[in-house]
């Protein structure tokens, strides 16, 4: 007996007939009536019989439906919760970048999904370590740049450009900068240790080096106020600079210079070991994020 088929057979029961059964299913009635034939094979007794307006529920029909109907409207039940909770979301995500999130798409990205889901709970982490998919506390990291080989998804959200700023008054008692190779030469505050410093030039001149950095942040907002306070050359994401060099608190080095920027990557488990609230914030993320020079 496959409980399939019984299932079907209650839902007859409960119809009061086949053809509203079958609507209820989704299923052509020729099909329904099959599977309960299959059912009465199975069970080897007669549970219903047809007349030509209604039908009736023999001895043994009435006893299946005894033993069974309660049974089957708890699995129903527990069923419909489960979906109810799919589309209502609830639960803890967690969200891991280098970034203070209110300063960044992702943060109000975020809040406005959590407010379309009350029972969802958000958790910003602020981190820019490698080690996310070895973590085991995180669902979402946001990342800048190349990442290590990992089993987690890498998903490109946009491209990132990069600036070269530091305040006006920073430069009054150094030599003139007049190279992006004469960088070296002074104190640099890097985001990360062991991204390359890349420039490009109109006339195709290239330079390239990975920073000493006097200061090293796995946090953008750490080397944004170390700029600002005057301890050096930062390289920031331009999207992040722009109100400094608004209000005057920051100027741009080499104009004139294209500096490499990086790819902005969303990653995240396989599919398989996702949640439902995961995939789901994941899709509402990229299904409204701004490009940055639209910021």
């Amino acid at each position: 007996m496959k409980l399939d088929d019984l299932d079907l057979f209650l839902t007859v029961v409960k119809a009061g007939s086949f053809a509203s059964a079958a609507r209820q299913r989704a299923i052509p009635t020729s099909t329904l009536s099959r599977r309960i034939q299959q059912l009465e094979t199975d069970t080897g007794r007669k549970l219903l019989v047809r007349h030509a307006k209604d039908m009736s529920l023999t001895k043994d029909g009435q006893l299946l439906v005894q033993q069974f109907s309660t049974v089957f409207d708890d699995i129903h039940l527990r069923l419909e919760s489960v979906d109810k909770e799919k589309e209502d979301f609830s639960g803890v995500i967690v969200i891991n970048a280098p970034i203070i999130p209110l300063k960044h798409q992702i943060g109000p990205l975020a809040l406005e999904f959590a407010k379309l889901h009350p029972k969802v709970q958000i958790r910003f982490q602020l981190g820019n370590q490698n080690n996310y998919h070895l973590r085991g506390d995180i669902d979402i990291a946001l990342r800048f740049g190349h990442q290590p080989a990992s089993d987690w998804v890498a998903k490109r959200l946009s491209h990132n450009p990069s600036v070269i700023c530091t305040t006006p008054d920073y430069l009054n008692d150094k030599p003139d900068l007049t190279h992006p190779n004469q960088l070296v030469r002074y104190d640099l505050l890097s985001p990360s240790p062991q991204q390359r410093w890349v420039f490009n030039h109109i006339s195709g001149e290239s330079v390239k080096f990975i920073p000493n950095a006097r200061i090293q942040s796995d946090e953008l907002d750490t080397i944004h106020r170390a700029a600002v306070a005057g301890l050096g050359i930062a390289r920031l994401p331009e999207w992040y600079t722009k109100k400094s060099f608004e209000n005057g608190e920051l100027i741009q080095l080499f104009p004139d210079w294209q500096m490499e920027g990086s790819d902005v990557a969303l990653l995240y488990p396989q599919r398989k070991l996702l949640s439902e609230r995961t995939q789901a914030l994941i899709d509402f993320i990229f299904e409204h994020w701004k490009p940055f020079e639209s910021l």
